[in-house]
């Protein structure tokens, strides 16, 4: 993370745009926070007590707390982009003034199609990671720590399956982690090899054809673009595990609540309205760490193209 984090400097003249982003995911993430609670009211103060008006009432409020949360989270995803593109424009255009400084014994070291690489896909992974960062980043923590204090606040016996679920599931995600980044690594330097291959041809293919070489170059690109899609099909593969494991997960904690929660509603010491809310409320909170996998899967293949990065960044002329 030490690479990502060093290249998010270049995020700082679009501190206003990265500021009002988590603020407005903030405003959204209020909502659906409330959203369970309101339905418990209906059930337990409406339709218990076969109040319509209360209903209709209730029913409004949550209509409002959507078209709220609506706006929160469209100005979210707006600022959002905003600054990953700016960020994206700066860092690509630094790179690219940073190639025109090197010497040709750097060059030949880092090759051109590395290069290419590296200031056209490795910087999109980079970007992409601070347009999720500041929209997921944001609302799952948010929403997983919402969600939980909400679950005790409406049932603190229930709540005690939090601390089964999410530690099995933190767990899963370390080990994610530690698997899939050097996997994402090796996808970008099968990367580099196809687009070496590429420019190597295309840059010579008038030698390409006098010579008669098409066939050569062709099994060329071929053993390239296969080890590609190996190394892609690896990553995958690692990283599949993760949302079956993690929506097993949330059934079986689903599951339980209901079973308990029955329990509780015909002994007296809970009403329906409480477990339905208690349910949604852990639904977010595991979907919320769910958001977090998809967001690791981001960031191990960020950290990998930001490290490329750096290296272009850190090679010094050796002509001065």
């Amino acid at each position: 993370m030490q690479a990502t984090r060093r290249l998010l400097t270049f995020l700082r003249p679009y501190w206003l745009w990265a500021v009002l982003a988590p603020l407005a995911m903030m405003l959204e993430v209020a909502m659906d926070l409330l959203q369970p609670w309101l339905v418990a009211r209906i059930i337990d103060d409406g339709i218990a007590q076969q109040d319509a008006a209360f209903i209709f009432q209730t029913s409004g409020q949550m209509v409002i707390a959507a078209l709220i949360g609506l706006v929160g989270g469209m100005a979210c995803t707006v600022f959002a982009v905003l600054a990953a593109q700016g960020f994206g424009v700066d860092l690509r255009h630094a790179l690219f003034g940073k190639v025109q400084t090197l010497s040709f014994g750097n060059l030949d070291q880092l090759e051109t199609g590395k290069l290419i690489t590296r200031l056209t896909n490795d910087v999109t992974q980079v970007q992409e990671l601070v347009m999720m960062a500041l929209r997921i980043m944001v609302r799952a923590p948010l929403l997983m720590v919402g969600s939980v204090v909400m679950a005790f606040l409406t049932s603190p016996q229930l709540a005690l399956l939090f601390f089964v679920l999410l530690p099995a599931i933190l767990l899963l995600l370390v080990w994610v982690i530690r698997k899939s980044l050097p996997l994402f690594a090796g996808v970008q330097q099968r990367l580099d090899a196809l687009n070496i291959v590429m420019q190597e041809n295309l840059a010579g293919v008038r030698v390409v054809k006098a010579f008669v070489r098409g066939d050569h170059e062709r099994e060329r690109f071929g053993v390239a673009n296969d080890a590609l899609m190996e190394q892609n099909l690896r990553a995958v593969r690692t990283m599949a595990v993760t949302m079956p494991l993690v929506t097993f997960t949330l059934n079986a904690g689903v599951v339980a609540a209901l079973w308990f929660g029955g329990v509780q509603v015909q002994q007296g010491s809970l009403q329906v309205g409480q477990v339905v809310a208690f349910i949604n409320y852990l639904t977010q909170a595991l979907m919320a760490l769910t958001m977090v996998s998809m967001l690791v899967m981001r960031v191990a293949r960020a950290e990998a193209s930001a490290v490329r990065i750096e290296e272009v960044f850190d090679s010094e002329p050796r002509v001065q």
